[in-house]
């Protein structure tokens, strides 16, 4: 019965952990991402292991539709981290101790769209 305990305590620690370690990450994508000027911006604490950070979407006014644009590619990187692709976006991944702001650009592209997403996202870490 210890046992089954503790491996139900560890799952929920692992859990709440892993929500905690993106829970300060908070931005947008911003604007201009259609005009090859796109300018996001997020925020992030030192002790936040990494920032999770979706794609950029097409955007259609008459339609009403978003289409994620996920097929990226990091034409500049960041200068005091890393910067993944992921199926479900973007991760970026502070160097250990760095505070400051941190960009990276990327060039995005959508096989369901025409034409290309750009732009930079800043990455402040606190």
């Amino acid at each position: 019965m210890r046992v089954g305990a503790s491996a139900a305590i560890a799952f929920l620690v692992g859990i709440l952990s892993a929500s905690v370690v993106h829970a300060a990450c908070t931005g947008s994508n911003g604007r201009g991402w259609g005009s090859g000027k796109g300018a996001g911006k997020f925020a992030m604490s030192a002790s936040d292991k990494s920032c999770r950070i979706g794609f950029t979407n097409f955007i259609d006014d008459k339609k009403k539709t978003q289409v994620p644009a996920t097929q990226v590619t990091v034409t500049r990187g960041p200068k005091s981290g890393k910067v993944q692709v992921t199926g479900k976006g973007l991760v970026y991944t502070s160097n250990g101790g760095f505070k400051g702001s941190d960009t990276f650009c990327t060039k995005n592209t959508s096989p369901k769209v025409k034409g290309t997403l750009s732009g930079c996202i800043t990455v402040t870490v606190r």
